[in-house]
């Protein structure tokens, strides 16, 4: 799919801008502090994941399985790995994955399973106390965002809980929006915007969709979880972040 072959671009010419897409991460500019502030702002996302699962589902939750969905370079793989028993970090791109492994074995990381990602997380095994994603689902459209979603609940044990990122909402007009689709669709469009912006030429674009809320809420509610989420602004898009615990039977 275009997404997946996206995204292996990114990891094969640029994996850390493919993550964060700040020119300070770009492989030809990278310093060491960038690098250190990048994996430092993953110790404090999953720092932040974690307590806010604990404030909203009790205090006493202490993953001992995880599951990151689009682990990258393993930016959130590591912290996680440090706070779980076993972490298993799934990625579409085996040159992401690569990184990520690379990452591991220099952070002293071992107990990290990598596979690579289908929409069904066929290559899983098993269930996890925690399953997460961040800023991976928004570059997903939405249909197919979805099914990977349910696929992702589906995998968390019960008294586990699911910690995900999607944006719900964007201010841009109905106009703009359609230009935005046609450089996802276009590829000449998205290589003239590279050219007008200094970026290499055919740099894919980072597609960015929104998800529907509601229908996530009520595919979750129907597979036993109870739901809580905030919004954050985030450019143009309503950023959100939903936690969502799996009742035990």
């Amino acid at each position: 799919m275009g997404t997946d072959r996206d995204w292996e671009q990114w990891g094969a010419a640029d994996p850390y801008f493919g993550v964060c897409s700040s020119e300070r991460f770009r492989t030809d500019s990278m310093t060491g502090e960038a690098k250190s502030e990048f994996f430092a702002s993953g110790e404090e996302h999953i720092a932040r994941t974690v307590r806010n699962l604990k404030d909203a589902f009790g205090s006493g939750f202490e993953p001992g399985s995880a599951l990151d969905f689009g682990c990258g370079v393993g930016r959130l793989v590591i912290p996680l790995a440090r706070r779980a028993d076993r972490v298993t970090a799934v990625d579409i791109s085996p040159s992401m994955i690569a990184e990520a492994r690379r990452n591991c074995d220099a952070a002293g990381v071992s107990n990290v399973t990598f596979i690579e990602s289908d929409d069904g997380l066929s290559r899983a095994s098993g269930e996890f106390d925690l399953v997460h994603s961040h800023i991976v689902l928004q570059h997903i459209p939405w249909r197919r965002g979805r099914v990977i979603l349910q696929s992702l609940a589906d995998r968390v044990s019960p008294g586990g809980c699911l910690a995900v990122q999607i944006l719900t909402g964007h201010n841009d007009s109905p106009i703009v929006r359609g230009l935005v689709r046609l450089r996802y669709a276009f590829p000449p469009a998205n290589w003239l915007r590279n050219i007008l912006r200094g970026r290499p030429v055919f740099e894919p674009a980072m597609q960015l969709h929104v998800y529907h809320l509601d229908v996530v809420l009520r595919d979750l509610e129907a597979r036993g979880f109870s739901c809580r989420h905030h919004d954050e602004p985030w450019a143009e898009f309503r950023n959100t972040f939903l936690y969502a615990h799996r009742e035990t039977a």
